[in-house]
């Protein structure tokens, strides 16, 4: 059992099934395959879920992919199109997996190993996420994340430096942390992944009162200190602005409305990650209470 530290994360930020809030284009996985074999996902069109007709990332406009319903994913080749995440698990207690076979990469910002899923290394291969501000996310209480190769009934080489994560194109994390690898699999298993942002705040909250928020920072390079908070507030209507930096600020919004805060953290050697939260200011003013005098006759009968 992995040691728990006292910095605990959770991102329970998405709830699956069917709770889950679809989108236009987003993927799920109905069965095991390769990421490539369209039959195996299906497709939400705005209203229901349709068998696909592409595979996630084959063509431009993906959404957000999980990987569900117990099943194992294989890729061995480049996603070339951009998709906006890849959750690996979908929170039912069951396993998910994503099976690294061959080198291949994703293009995406946002990369989470949910608490019941896994990412396994069956060859001595890369996976690389290239985009820039890619957050990797390893979610806690998960007693797989990444593994060794041989941990899920798959015959896998042993762990070794030639199983290797690149991140933003660079080598980030290799399974025993040799080759010149930053970290190795278990470091990032620990710590929650790369450096992160996942805001959060008290909405909603009245007009003229406090919004408390929270960056959530996270991941292994949240020690390279020190650490700088960029906050962009977009309001309904007028200029953004920005607040001070730190992890915790608040605000007093007056105008009502939905306020977008946008959150960039930045460490010591210049990783960055930026996340955002929306949060409602609501007209919370008292209803004025108004007496009037009424004047009651009572008429005796003779």
């Amino acid at each position: 059992m992995k040691f728990l530290k006292t910095y605990l994360f959770f991102f329970f930020v998405f709830v699956f099934n069917n709770t889950y809030a679809q989108s236009l284009n987003d993927y799920r996985s109905i069965d095991t395959g390769n990421w490539t074999t369209v039959e195996i996902w299906e497709v939400y069109n705005g209203v229901s879920w349709d068998a696909a007709v592409t595979y996630p990332g084959q063509v431009g406009g993906t959404n957000d992919v999980i990987i569900s319903n117990g099943v194992n994913i294989t890729i061995n080749s480049d996603i070339t199109n951009a998709i906006n995440s890849v959750t690996i698990g979908d929170e039912t207690g069951g396993v998910e997996a994503l099976l690294i076979k061959n080198t291949s990469s994703i293009i995406t910002t946002s990369f989470t190993i949910a608490y019941d899923g896994l990412m396994e290394w069956t060859a001595n291969e890369t996976f690389n996420l290239p985009n820039n501000n890619t957050a990797f996310v390893v979610e806690q209480l998960n007693p797989n994340g990444l593994t060794l190769g041989v941990d899920h009934g798959v015959k896998g080489s042993p762990c070794s430096a030639s199983k290797r994560l690149n991140i933003r194109n660079t080598l980030y994390a290799s399974c025993n942390g040799g080759a010149g690898a930053p970290y190795n699999f278990n470091q990032l298993n620990n710590s929650g992944g790369t450096l992160f942002v996942n805001p959060t705040s008290n909405s909603p909250v009245c007009s003229a009162q406090t919004v408390n928020l929270n960056a959530n920072p996270g991941g292994a390079e949240l020690t390279d200190t020190p650490i700088n908070y960029d906050w962009l507030v977009t309001p309904p209507i007028g200029i953004p602005y920005t607040l001070t930096n730190s992890p915790t600020p608040t605000d007093t919004p007056i105008i009502t409305g939905s306020y977008t805060y946008q959150v960039t953290i930045t460490n010591n050697s210049g990783k960055s990650n930026t996340g955002s939260t929306m949060v409602t200011i609501n007209n919370c003013s008292s209803p004025k209470t108004v007496i009037t005098n009424r004047r009651v006759t009572y008429r005796v009968k003779k």
